[in-house]
């Protein structure tokens, strides 16, 4: 379908807003109090006191009118509802595996693979785990193995999300086939910034997998992102329907784990997708006990329905269009008052590298937080700190670092169909403001530690160094 050229040029929604949500507008001294009541954690401030909100783009959505009208007619019967059928055709139809099994989000779908697939003290390579703890509860020991150009915040790779496959042929050979569970690659790569892989590196997994007699898994949720980059920036793609290169990029796999509370266009759902007979049957045990019945997997029928038209909406193009362009955009916007951010501008929002942003404040002081603090007293915006707080390894008596992450960014995830290019023209003059005064920025220290094992970013309590 051709696009007139001006429409590409401006890049306007492909929808119109037909339901809105008014936005409370709090002074600067109410929004300190509410973060100082909150110990400084944007995960407990009640979202209500949020103007602009972009801690996750995870269950955030707007959903469609059509996604609105399927919730009617969802069927919630509890065993084989119709609504059920309809979301297996579009997933299998889309994504090409041979059975799928539904779950409340993407943990659990997490939990049914994990569970079924990692021995205790087995490998799981990945292009970058977004958390070490799903792996590490089910036994297994991750490694993240993306390419060294993925570890460079300010490079142009336009497939930063890739894995390294001479590292992984060497971790397979150093430790042996029967101590890898599987092989894991995140589309798009959501810890190095939303970068996406490659349909050539998905193709190189597969044949070091083959050789090996190794099982793939993909992380899909951002699957439809991760596609559309492909087609703009892979030699042979660009004339490609996203929906075939979903198909082909899943096609290297044997299984998937899927949060569908993004592309999926949803708040709340996920799936499992498999083509073994045998774990199909594995996984329907896990599922059937942590997540409920195979045809609902923790879902009401109503998200079901809305599932399946989500799915159909997030792979449109012009849509995926108008989403990469949105989080660049917002990128452009930051980089024009001199905010440093990892370049390329990932699929489903920005990351600010916050060593750069706060270089005199030391990692061990969380420059993040007083980032992500600062953003919010300013102009009501809650991000998300994925760096030294949310991912340093700790001590679990103690709290105490023992090591630092590879990367220390605050994220700024875009909700889908939620914010308008304006409001990004409003976050990004809250963070120019904050940059040009940057030299104010104190440090944090940790004041409750929660159970470690479980991540200080969500439950912990901060306070400013004075």
């Amino acid at each position: 379908m051709s696009i007139d050229p001006i429409f590409e040029k401006i890049q306007p929604e492909p929808f119109k807003i037909h339901s809105i949500s008014p936005l409370k507008i709090l002074s600067r001294e109410q929004r300190a109090t509410i973060l100082k009541k909150a110990g400084y954690n944007l995960f407990k401030i009640p979202s209500d006191d949020v103007f602009i909100d972009l801690l996750t783009d995870s269950g955030t959505t707007a959903m469609s009118d059509s996604q609105w009208g399927g919730i009617m007619v969802g069927d919630e019967a509890y065993g084989s509802a119709r609504s059920w059928f309809k979301l297996e055709k579009v997933l299998k139809d889309l994504f090409g595996y041979k059975y799928v099994l539904p779950a409340h989000q993407g943990r659990g779908a997490e939990k049914i693979v994990f569970q079924t697939m990692i021995k205790e003290g087995q490998f799981v390579p990945n292009n970058m785990h977004f958390s070490p703890d799903r792996v590490k509860n089910s036994g297994g020991i991750m490694r993240n193995l993306i390419i060294d150009e993925g570890k460079k915040l300010k490079s142009e790779h336009p497939f930063k999300g890739n894995m390294d496959i001479n590292k992984l042929v060497e971790l397979i050979e150093t430790e042996g086939p029967q101590n890898i569970a599987f092989i894991e690659i995140t589309v798009t790569c959501n810890n190095a910034g939303g970068q996406p892989v490659s349909m050539e590196n998905l193709r190189e997994i597969r044949e070091v997998a083959d050789k090996y007699k190794l099982k793939v898994v993909m992380d899909s949720a951002r699957i439809c992102e991760n596609a559309y980059f492909i087609k703009l920036r892979e030699k042979g793609y660009a004339d490609k329907p996203v929906r075939e290169i979903i198909k082909e990029m899943c096609s290297y796999s044997d299984a998937c784990v899927v949060s569908s509370k993004k592309d999926g266009m949803v708040n709340i759902g996920g799936f499992v997708g498999v083509n073994d007979d045998r774990l199909y049957e594995q996984m329907q045990s896990i599922c059937l006990m942590w997540e409920g019945y195979a045809t609902y997997g923790g879902m009401a029928g109503r998200d079901l329905e809305a599932l399946a038209i989500g799915y159909m909406e997030g792979s449109d193009e012009n849509y995926l269009a108008y989403r990469l362009n949105h989080s660049e955009y917002l990128g452009k916007q930051l980089q024009k008052y001199g905010v440093p951010i990892t370049t390329p501008v990932g699929g489903h929002g920005v990351w600010i590298d916050n060593k750069s942003f706060a270089p005199h404040i030391k990692a061990e002081e969380y420059p993040g937080v007083a980032i992500a603090s600062a953003m919010y007293v300013e102009g009501g915006i809650r991000s998300s700190e994925l760096g030294n707080l949310a991912f340093s390894t700790r001590n679990e008596e103690t709290g105490e670092i023992i090591k630092l992450p590879e990367f220390d960014l605050t994220r700024l995830a875009i909700p889908r169909r939620v914010y308008t290019f304006r409001h990004l023209d409003y976050v990004a003059a809250v963070i120019g403001e904050i940059y040009k005064k940057r030299d104010a920025l104190k440090g944090f220290r940790v004041v409750k530690y929660p159970y470690i094992k479980y991540r200080t970013v969500f439950l912990g309590e901060m306070a400013p160094i004075e």
